[in-house]
């Protein structure tokens, strides 16, 4: 009995002595608690809180660029070329957000459809007011030899990827810029009809005054398409 009685003794001091240890090292290491890869992550990635886990590791590996917040990372979206390693720290200047990715408007694109993009300066909207993933009717206005200028509705429900500054920056990320560029997000059947119409005439951008399920709806009795299709 007294035997079992030491031995308890004796391995309830031993936890004691291994707790004790484990404090004294963690506060001498001045371990902090951060996200890193629980799985490699690959380039063009959007992390999800399952690619993550949270470890200790000594504040002295860490330096400003080190995400410490778990949630600043969710969401995020990892470098073109860029691979984050199983077990590796994140870094701000590694992830971006959507709208700062390079090839952000493709990204937004459903199936069959491609980037249209339009220079301010050549359109007419209605507003001023037109944001991201609004959407827009698309109307066209040509100028004939001798005849009056003819104008109609040619695309209903075209949405609106986004709109950017003359140094390519989305607008919801630097409002205080001039809008310089809005990039639609056309059926790619379109794309030449749209483009023959802004070299003929004046195209117009309206909201969408009818919402339609579908995206992109061609207006097929307009006044233009004769025109256009010559």
């Amino acid at each position: 009995m007294k035997k079992n009685t030491a031995l308890i003794g004796l391995i309830a001091l031993v936890i004691v002595n291994v707790l004790l240890f484990k404090i004294l090292l963690d506060k001498q290491l001045d371990l902090v608690e951060v996200p890193i890869a629980k799985v490699q992550i690959e380039p063009r990635a959007k992390i999800e809180k399952d690619m993550l886990e949270i470890v200790k590791v000594s504040k002295a590996l860490l330096n400003e660029d080190c995400i410490l917040d778990i949630d600043e990372a969710i969401g995020k979206y990892t470098e073109i070329e860029g691979i984050i390693p199983k077990g590796s720290l994140l870094y701000r200047s590694m992830l971006f957000e959507e709208e700062q990715l390079p090839d952000y408007p493709a990204l937004k694109l459903q199936e069959g459809q491609n980037v249209f993009s339009l220079p301010i300066d050549l359109i007419k909207s209605s507003g001023n007011s037109l944001t991201n993933n609004q959407k827009i009717d698309i109307y066209a206005t040509i100028s004939l030899k001798k005849e009056n200028p003819v104008s109609d509705a040619l695309l209903w429900g075209v949405r609106i990827i986004n709109v950017v500054d003359r140094k390519g920056i989305d607008m919801k990320k630097s409002s205080l810029n001039v809008p310089s560029v809005i990039n639609l997000a056309v059926n790619e059947e379109y794309v030449a009809l749209l483009k023959k119409a802004s070299e003929m005439g004046r195209i117009d951008l309206y909201a969408t005054a009818y919402p339609h399920e579908e995206e992109c709806l061609l207006n097929e009795e307009s006044v233009l398409l004769p025109l256009l299709y010559e």
